[in-house]
C-alpha cells in the first residue's frame, strides 16, 4: 500500500547519530524518495540524505548500546554498511516514525535484488563442499521471502547467489539465525579465505550444484 501524501511530507525534531559520530541536535525531514537528516553536533554542522531505497533495515533498538541518550532509538541501517541512531522528540513518535520508515522503504526496495556470497575454498576441499551444498541450506528460501536460491562450485570458490525483494536485509537477518551459525560449522574445513559480497551477482561458468525458484521448480545439477 502506497504511503500517503501527508506523511510523505513531515518533520521531526530529532536527536540522532550516525555511526560512530558525536550526537547531533536538529531536524528528520521525511521527502518523496529520501528521508534528511540535518543537525549540529559538538564537531559542527551534519547533514545526511538516506534514500528509502538505500534502507536495508528499520527497527527500535531498546538494548543499552542501541539506546540514545538512554532512550529507545530508531536504528537505521543503510546500504553500504552506514548506521544511524535517530530519537524522535515527541511522546509516540518512535513507534510511528518506524512504521512510516518500513512503509517507505518496502514501497522503494528493488523487488528483484541478486547478492552473490563468494566463499573461497581450500585446495582439495571441493568435494565436500559439494555435499554440504547437495544437503540443501539450513533455512527454507520461500519462508525467508527469496524468489530464487542457486550455489555454485568450482574448485577455488563457492558461489551462492540470492535473488528477491531487499536481499540484503535478509541476509543481515538471516546471520542472526542460529541454525544457520550452526550449520557453518561444518563448513569449516572447507573455508580458504574470507567471503566477499558482490553487490551485482555474477554465475560462474558451470551449471548450479543447487537452484530453487519461488514457482516451486527446484533442480539440482552436477557440474
Amino acid at each position: 500500500m502506497a504511503v500517503s501524501l501527508a506523511l510523505r511530507s513531515s518533520n521531526y525534531a530529532a536527536v540522532f547519530r550516525v555511526g560512530f559520530q558525536e550526537p547531533a541536535s536538529g531536524t528528520l525531514v521525511v521527502d518523496e524518495e529520501s528521508l534528511l537528516l540535518e543537525g549540529r553536533s559538538p564537531e559542527g554542522p551534519v547533514e545526511l540524505r538516506i534514500p528509502y531505497a538505500e534502507l536495508d533495515d528499520v527497527r527500535i533498538g531498546r538494548l543499552p548500546e542501541e539506546r540514545l541518550n538512554e532512550r529507545a532509538s530508531l536504528l537505521l541501517s543503510c546500504r553500504g554498511g552506514q548506521h544511524v541512531r535517530v530519537e524522535p522528540i515527541g511522546f509516540g513518535l518512535l513507534q510511528e516514525l518506524a512504521d512510516l520508515l518500513v512503509a517507505l522503504a518496502r514501497e522503494h526496495r528493488d523487488e528483484h535484488e541478486r547478492v552473490a556470497i563468494v566463499l573461497p575454498l581450500r585446495k582439495s576441499r571441493s568435494a565436500e563442499a559439494r555435499e554440504l551444498v547437495e544437503n540443501g541450506p539450513p533455512f527454507d528460501p520461500a519462508v525467508i521471502g527469496l524468489k530464487g536460491h542457486e550455489v555454485f562450485l568450482t574448485e577455488e570458490e563457492a558461489v551462492f547467489v540470492f535473488e528477491g525483494p531487499n536481499v540484503r536485509t535478509m541476509l543481515q537477518r538471516l546471520t542472526r539465525d542460529p541454525t544457520l551459525w550452526q550449520a557453518g560449522v561444518a563448513w569449516r574445513s572447507c573455508v580458504g579465505g574470507r567471503p566477499r559480497l558482490l553487490t551485482e551477482a555474477y554465475c560462474p561458468r558451470v551449471a548450479p550444484v543447487y537452484s530453487w525458484r519461488a514457482n516451486g521448480k527446484f533442480r539440482d545439477q552436477p557440474l
